[in-house]
Formats: C-alpha cells, structure tokens, sequence
C-alpha cells in the first residue's frame, strides 16, 4: 500500500488571513494615481466599488485563482466604461445611472440574476430617453437673437416670385436653372451685395440636379442627430454618419435607412415621427441643398416641421431658405469678398475644399455664360 500525502483546504484561520491582507492592500492601493493614468474621476461611491474589485483580485491572487483575478479585473474595466459614459450624461441622468451601476452591482455581487436583469433594462431605457432628447435646443433668447439678425434680408415670400410659384421639377443643365431661377436669385444677390453669378453657382454646387423626387421633397434622415447614443430602435457606425438602420421593435431586424431610395428615408421618418414628431423633423437634411431641420428657427420658422412643409411647396422656398442660412451662419462675408475657400471651409467642412472650390469656380463660369 503506497503513503499518498494528505491535503487539506484553506482553515479558516487562514481565509481569514488572506481577507484581511487583501482588505490591506486594496485600502493602500493609489487610486488617485490610477485616475491620472486613466484620465477618470472616481466619486466616492466608485472608489468604494473600485476598492472593492481590487480586494477581490489580490484575494484571488493569493489563492491561485486565475479566473477570479480576470473577474474582478473585468467588473473594474466595467466600472470605469461606466464612468467615462456618464461624464457625458447631464447632471439628472448621471444620478439616475449611479443609482441604476450601483444597483447592479450589488446585484452580481450576490448574484441576484433577476435584480440585475432589471438594472440593466433600467440603464437601457435611460440612454434611449437621453437619445431621444434634443441636446441641440436652443435656448429662447437665442433663438430670439437669430431671428431678430434673420429679418433686415428683405426676401420676398414664395407668392410674390415672379417666376414659376412652387416650382418643384428637377433641371438638367445650369442654363435650364439660370431660365428657372435666376430672377429670384438675382434680386437675393443684389440684396446681399453677392454676385448672382457665384451665388448661382453656389446653390448649384450644393443642390443635386432637384428639391423633389418625383414631386415629393427630398430628404434624407440623419439618425445621428435624432438620437445621442445608438438605441434599441436607431443605430449608427462610426463615423456617426454611416450605418443608419432603425426598426419599429427591438425583436425585429434592422433595416438600412440610406438605400439610394427616398422610400427608405421617408419610412425612417414615419417611424421617428412615432417616438418625437419635432426631432424627427429637425434630423432631416432636405430640399435643394440639403439644409437640416434642426436650423428652423434661423430661416424664419416656428419649428423643423413648418420648415419642411415650406421646403415642400417648391425650389423657390428652398433657394429663400438656403440664403438665409448662409446670411445666418456668417457665410455671406466669404462671398462678398469673392473668399471661395473661407466659405466652402465653413459650409462642407474642412475636408475636400479644393474639389469644391474648383467646382464653385467652374460653375460660377458656366452660370454667368448660360
């Protein structure tokens, strides 16, 4: 019969060793060193969680327990997701997931399976309420102040255009434009000290060809600015601009929002109208040179959904909308000054400005001589 040696488990005596010394090291551990390296703020209540997870881990540690080291590891790499995502909350929903993060963990702390699930579905339902927010609202008095700058420009309403009124068929060729549009867009050039010709060119530039498919207002629906943060219901990629899909229930499959089809944008905008009428209107670029909803008030509207219905009466209403936005963004001084790059760097951005300087160059060219 061979001697096999004996093994015995951790006493008691000895669990408790090892609790206290980890209870030691995690109270002794830096923690405002590793939120300068983590470019964090632990509240109170997070460095008690944070100190908590460290325990945990040199308690595994000591016990050889791989797996317990990555849990603990993990649950504070999740603590610190967390914080970095409510910094971004306001004050009222930065409470409101405190309450719903501690209320979790507690949960898997003792492992309350049921009491997690319901944390979760409560973190869930309050980044979509944030989403579904307008974070872009203006205040009254500013509103009040670029509707006071948006009056001086004597534009004159779409009924009183001498031309085609509520124009809304597509143009092929610049001449085809300059017939339809270039009474109005001459008297709006005088009015701005602008040459007719560059600003011609410029709604040429930003326009595709038309305002309406199909005699229907073309838009397209940004789910980025209908929603802050990607939802059970709208979602997007990174860049924020890319992947658009929505669907009418979370147990449905997503759909793609820019197909090439306006049916799609129209439908997203059906949907979106469903959760909040007036964002989903403000999330929409529209019309001849794709102005988004949410710059209503600075052409003169009382809200983005008068702001489409205007757009849908004809070109003449877009083309009035477009240069009161130029006038409202402090773009019209670009073109005065003949500034093709300053202004195409404030309009598109920074990137591409040679192409569409080049663009509003050659267009302006071909505007004045049709």
């Amino acid at each position: 019969m061979k001697w096999k040696e004996p093994t015995f488990g951790a006493t008691p005596m000895l669990k408790a060793l090892t609790t206290a010394n980890a209870h030691r090291k995690a109270q002794a551990f830096d923690l405002a060193a590793e939120q300068k390296k983590q470019k964090l703020n632990y509240p109170d209540w997070a460095q008690t969680w944070m100190r908590k997870y460290k325990e945990d881990w040199y308690i595994a540690q000591a016990n050889g327990d791989e797996v317990g080291m990555r849990k603990a590891q993990k649950l504070a790499e999740g603590l610190r997701s967390k914080l970095r995502e409510m910094a971004t909350f306001p004050k009222w929903a930065q409470e409101q997931m405190q309450k719903e993060t501690v209320r979790w963990m507690t949960a898997e702390a003792s492992g309350d399976i049921m009491e997690k699930l319901a944390a979760e579905k409560a973190g869930r339902a309050l980044r979509e309420k944030l989403g579904l927010i307008d974070t872009s609202a203006k205040s009254p008095s500013q509103d009040t102040k670029k509707t006071e700058e948006a009056k001086p420009l004597n534009i004159p309403k779409t009924n009183e255009l001498e031309i085609g009124k509520g124009d809304k068929s597509s143009f092929g060729s610049v001449a085809e434009f300059k017939k339809k549009y270039g009474d109005v867009i001459k008297k709006l050039g005088a009015e701005l000290n602008v040459d007719p010709n560059l600003l011609g060119a410029v709604i040429l530039v930003e326009s595709g060809g038309s305002g309406f498919v199909n005699g229907k207002l073309k838009i397209r629906f940004e789910v980025h600015h209908f929603v802050k943060y990607p939802t059970s219901l709208f979602s997007f990629g990174k860049p924020t601009y890319k992947e658009h899909r929505y669907r009418e229930n979370p147990k449905m499959e997503w759909k793609k929002v820019h197909t090439g089809k306006q049916s799609s944008e129209y439908d997203t905008l059906n949907f979106a109208i469903t959760q909040n009428e007036e964002k989903a209107y403000r999330a929409i670029s529209m019309g001849l040179t794709q102005i988004l909803g949410s710059n209503y008030n600075a052409l003169g509207y009382k809200s983005a959904k008068e702001m489409f219905q205007k757009f849908s009466t004809g070109h003449e209403e877009q083309i009035k909308g477009f240069v009161l936005f130029i006038k409202d963004a402090n773009l019209v001084k670009k073109l005065q000054k003949n500034d093709l790059r300053g202004f195409v760097s404030g309009y598109n951005g920074k990137g591409n400005i040679e192409h569409y300087t080049k663009k509003l160059k050659e267009n302006t060219s071909l505007y004045k001589n049709s």
